[in-house]
């Protein structure tokens, strides 16, 4: 009989102020912007201790993000920032990693993020609480997730964490697993790998990185050269600026006749991506974008625009222009122009 009396109030309790039920997920398991990035961090972390041999630190440097569509859109813009955060937490692990005689030993010559939408991934859903991470030491093209007979028998090896658990398991993946992901168009970052971040002290020759080449040579009748360096192929090419305007777009059918296009064979670049003139009034080179794609000059974003109504941005010399995160140009003045 003791016991009544709290009974009672509990009862009470319950009555006047209802008990909220328990949904799943939780607030605990919401897609931050942090747990992007530390979901990334864990994948790094477990790629160092499983890859490395002896005093070789080898380490995933391409990432595959998979997001359900609606948390993928809401993500959308905070992703350049933690991409940028990620390859912050990826140097400082692998300072306090390596020891005196370790050696940094990257597959590829540049870090590599794709993020995109999907609702299902290798035989799993994909719920809005949920981030698939699949990390590999060097990238695989998914560039035209479309046409599945593209990616032949070819499979991906790979470090995905297990589902429901904090282990990651390593397995190769078939490639048409990522067929129903959209990494086409945005959310497709490439960073240069930098060494010296990693707290190597000595001279390090990537090993997927294009050689060295020699001086470009001067082009007398053009007004400027144009460096293209597209992360998705790893390759690269030298343009000549000689019209006093030129359009940026994807190579295409139906753009091949115009004389003043510079066509890029890469399916990141939109169709058309943007406009460069020459500025006769300065002698200075200007870009307007009309991509719905993010792009940069030297890492400042420049706002889309309507071809009706242009906001024109000044290009000075070498200046780096970022195309959807992938396609980097780089504009070099020729002063006989």
């Amino acid at each position: 009989m003791e016991k009544e009396p709290n009974s009672l109030l509990q009862q009470l309790s319950r009555l006047l102020v209802p008990k909220v039920p328990q949904q799943s997920g939780g607030a605990a398991n919401v897609v931050t912007n942090e747990r992007i990035l530390g979901e990334l961090a864990d994948c790094f972390k477990t790629s160092l201790l499983a890859e490395s041999v002896g005093h070789s630190l080898l380490f995933n440097t391409s990432y595959f993000v998979i997001l359900h569509p609606k948390t993928y859109e809401e993500r959308l813009p905070a992703l350049p920032v933690i991409v940028d955060e990620a390859v912050r937490r990826f140097y400082e692990l692998l300072r306090k990693r390596k020891g005196p005689e370790d050696k940094i030993m990257p597959v590829a010559s540049h870090w590599y993020f794709k993020f995109g939408p999907g609702t299902e991934f290798n035989g799993r859903l994909i719920g809005r609480e949920d981030i698939e991470v699949v990390g590999s030491l060097a990238g695989v093209s998914l560039a035209e997730p479309a046409q599945p007979e593209a990616f032949s028998a070819a499979s991906v090896k790979a470090t995905v964490r297990v589902k429901n658990t904090n282990m990651f398991d390593k397995l190769d993946i078939n490639q048409l697993a990522f067929q129903h992901i959209d990494f086409r168009e945005a959310g497709t970052f490439a960073i240069k790998f930098n060494p010296e971040l990693a707290g190597e002290d000595k001279p390090l020759i990537l090993p997927s990185a294009p050689p060295v080449a020699a001086p470009k040579p001067v082009h007398p009748s053009a007004l400027a050269r144009i460096d293209c360096y597209m992360a998705d192929t790893n390759t690269e090419k030298t343009y000549w600026v000689e019209e006093r305007e030129m359009v940026v777009a994807r190579k295409d059918p139906d753009n091949e006749t115009f004389p003043n296009y510079l066509r890029l064979d890469s399916p990141y670049v939109s169709n058309p991506h943007a406009r460069i003139r020459y500025n006769e009034d300065d002698g200075r080179f200007q870009m307007v974008s009309y991509s719905r794609n993010e792009t940069r000059v030297n890492e400042q974003v420049i706002e889309r625009s309507e071809p009706a109504s242009p906001q024109w941005v000044d290009l000075p010399d070498r200046a780096q222009i970022l195309l959807n995160g992938v396609v980097t140009l780089t504009i070099h003045y020729n002063p006989k122009g």
